[in-house]
């Protein structure tokens, strides 16, 4: 039997959204690998064509929002257009305002299919949906639609203002994130495949980090307008030349220093000096000798094209969001902020976005599981002292034992012991410069600072991690008794080792293994559903048990072998087998029921 798609817009449809979907994995698990996106397509009919549907959705089957929810598109369409300040725009040449007006069109297309989507997500506090400009396929105009977790776009700063006006009659969108900048580039790239004839044919991968990159370019852009809308060489240029001047030697020491991005004479900048005579930015060697100028109180004050002087800014209470710190930190590394938050980092011309403040609330619900009889008090006490830990700019380290007592008097050779001491956050930062673990229990109760920890070589080990890191994963897995290290990183970010998986119900596990056997018994496959009860098993690999795993595996195979039996020129995924993680631990890992 062959694959039919009823709703159909053209014969690659699905081939197409997994490629994406597979390329949108690749580009925002750069940025962050809590990302986990989809994709789905949204296609709205606009020609003639008899025995077509009026809107279809890829994947049809099986999917939380289906095609006739689209049905109604053109006509809310129709009611958003009349609320655009464009359409008071007129040209005098014909050609010119047809491509107006079918710009227009196209754009309340993609806002109704946007209102669509929104009004039928049922958690909008946790996904949040992105939908591209609508590209024609065979008499259907196709809308990509992406999801992406909210609460980590949110735990990343961001701008507010997403326009800026241009005239009284039209405004330019202008990224607010190197996220917002990601998903723009990422949809008008995808969008753009759709013009090509039978997208999703043969391979057409993108390059994430170039994606990045470009995103990277449009956040300055966006960035250089806001300051000053008049410097058009400049807003071009900005992340072409920060990046120039971030590799640029001068007497053969690397820069380090601070570029003010705002117009000139802007009324919160105070000039210490000013140039007579203005050097441009785009002459690197002489931005990068002027930045030796530069000290911790004072900025270079730069528009996006000419650097004018040394001024002082106090940017953590701006509020109009037209001024910005551009930070060079040292060779090939530089990041801009806004208020002193970090929008974007870029080191050997890669951005990438520093790792966020760690997740408090997870750190509440982990410290019970691991310390069954820890009360609030003390979590609060172990959360104060996280949150200081975070500041260190030279990195530290916390370990977290019941054992913690005897463990001291074990390292005693290779620590400073101290008085037993319940320590507070306001103490912690005199405990910290030196090297070495501060050793605690689930109180609260220091024992030693800087304790070298040991343990057994172990294959979970990262080479590209430091020494901290590394040690405290052989320690961790080396213990018999509950711990928990808190690794501080030098360049940003907080590791807790380990880092525990989400407690799941045992029930979920179990109510898929019967979908699983009920797919067997129904002729002819579901492949849809398969496909999706196996991505289920394959994204929660690490609480299967090994009666679970021996399930799965007989079930897999004879599936498998059915669907092959009813069409053998048929794609098929070829999953590995399922073997139980040595790691998992059912008391910690399920839900109590």
């Amino acid at each position: 039997m062959s694959l039919t798609i009823n709703h159909f817009m053209w014969g690659y449809q699905p081939h197409f959204r997994v490629a994406q979907e597979s390329a949108s994995k690749r580009v925002f698990e750069l940025l962050d690998d809590r990302f986990k996106p989809e994709i789905f397509l949204v296609g709205i009919l606009v020609d003639n064509i008899n025995n077509r549907y009026p809107a279809c959705v890829e994947p049809e089957n099986d999917f939380w929002i289906q095609s006739e929810t689209f049905d109604s598109t053109l006509e809310i369409a129709k009611n958003i257009s009349k609320s655009y300040l464009e359409k008071n725009i007129l040209h005098s040449h014909p050609l010119a305002q047809e491509s107006h007006e079918e710009s227009l069109f196209r754009r309340s297309i993609k806002d109704a299919i946007k209102k669509i989507v929104d009004n039928e997500n049922k958690s909008p506090s946790s996904v949040s949906y992105f939908v591209s400009h609508p590209s024609k396929v065979d008499g259907y105009l196709v809308c990509v639609v992406l999801k992406l977790q909210k609460t980590v776009i949110d735990s990343h700063p961001s701008l507010t203002i997403a326009q800026v006006p241009i005239h009284e009659y039209r405004s330019m969108p202008v990224a607010i994130s190197l996220i917002d900048a990601a998903v723009s580039i990422f949809l008008e790239k995808v969008s753009g495949k759709l013009n090509s004839p039978d997208p999703g044919k043969g391979t057409n991968s993108l390059n994430a980090e170039e994606v990045v990159r470009e995103a990277a370019n449009t956040l300055m852009m966006g960035l250089a307008y806001r300051a000053d809308d008049s410097c058009i060489e400049g807003w071009h240029s900005l992340f072409s030349e920060c990046n120039r001047i971030a590799t640029t030697f001068y007497e053969k020491s690397a820069g380090k220093g601070t570029f003010l991005l705002a117009k000139k004479n802007h009324s919160q900048i105070q000039t210490i000096v000013e140039f007579a005579c203005p050097t441009k930015l785009k002459i690197t060697r002489g931005a990068r000798k002027l930045l030796e100028l530069v000290s911790q109180d004072l900025a270079m004050h730069t528009d996006s094209e000419r650097i004018y002087g040394l001024v002082k800014c106090n940017t953590s209470s701006i509020s109009d969001e037209n001024i910005f710190k551009i930070n060079i930190l040292e060779h090939h590394h530089w990041e801009v902020t806004y208020t002193d938050k970090v929008l974007m980092r870029v080191k050997y011309g890669q951005p990438y976005l520093p790792k966020p403040s760690f997740n408090e609330e997870k750190l509440r619900k982990d410290l019970p599981r691991l310390f069954n009889k820890i009360t609030t008090k003390q979590i609060n006490r172990i959360v104060h002292l996280v949150r200081e830990a975070e500041k260190e700019k030279h990195g530290t380290m916390i370990l977290i034992t019941k054992n913690a007592k005897k463990e001291s008097q074990r390292l005693g050779n290779q620590a400073t012991l101290i008085k037993p001491k319940i320590i507070s956050h306001k103490i912690l930062r005199n405990l910290t410069p030196i090297d070495g673990a501060l050793l605690l229990n689930p109180k609260g109760t220091c024992y030693a600072i800087g304790a070298i920890l040991d343990g057994m070589a172990t294959v979970t080990g990262d080479p590209s991690r430091g020494a901290r890191y590394n040690s405290a994963i052989r320690y961790i897995e080396s213990s018999k008794f509950p711990c928990l290290a808190i690794v501080i990183s030098e360049d940003g970010g907080i590791d807790f080792i380990p880092d525990l998986m989400p407690a799941i119900k045992l029930s979920e596990i179990k109510k898929s293994l019967n979908t699983l056997k009920d797919i067997l018994k129904t002729k002819p496959i579901n492949r849809r559903r398969y496909s999706e009860t196996m991505e289920f098993f394959d994204k929660h690999r690490f609480y299967l048990q090994e009666q679970h795993c021996v399930i799965i595996n007989e079930l897999m195979d004879y599936i498998d072998k059915e669907v092959e039996a009813e069409n053998s020129t048929s794609v098929r995924i070829v999953r590995s087998k399922f073997i139980p993680n040595r790691t998992m631990d059912k008391h910690l890992y399920y839900v109590n029921e």
